[in-house]
């Protein structure tokens, strides 16, 4: 077997493009609102859940992370008073992360600027239209 296989070269690229974006995010974002790539994404999560709030759980699932990595990257929000934790009326065992109106403030200034960011990276390559198709191909695999 040769040393480049397609297929894992594929998730060795998707890997290494993942940390130059985050990077790239990372300093923006934090330059800009004091937030990363991560919390963005956990940010829009609530933003877009019913009543902005959902199970740490279900948070997870839909970030595709541990229940552990929600609570590290919800630590710091939490502190920053951008999301709360409260406990489900229903069940005490369950621990809710609900966006506050700061965090809807941020969450919404922080799209603004990341969607400006993404055009500028995306604007970059030559054929929009395979950067469209790479994307939906990605979102498949997850």
């Amino acid at each position: 077997m040769s040393a480049h296989d397609p297929h894992l070269d594929l998730f060795l690229n998707l890997n290494r493009t993942h940390a130059v974006i985050s990077r790239r995010f990372d300093a923006d974002l934090g330059g800009l609102h004091g937030i990363g790539l991560n919390d963005l994404h956990l940010l829009c999560a609530l933003d877009e859940a019913p009543g902005g709030r959902l199970r740490r759980v279900d948070l997870a699932r839909q970030l595709g992370l541990t229940p552990s990595g929600v609570t590290w990257i919800l630590r710091p929000l939490i502190k920053r008073r951008l999301v709360a934790s409260e406990g489900s009326a229903d069940d005490a065992r369950v621990a809710l992360a609900v966006l506050t109106q700061a965090g809807q403030r941020l969450v919404a200034d922080a799209r603004h600027s990341a969607r400006h960011l993404a055009r500028a990276i995306l604007d970059q390559h030559p054929d929009k239209r395979e950067a469209h198709h790479a994307a939906a191909f990605i979102a498949h695999l997850g």
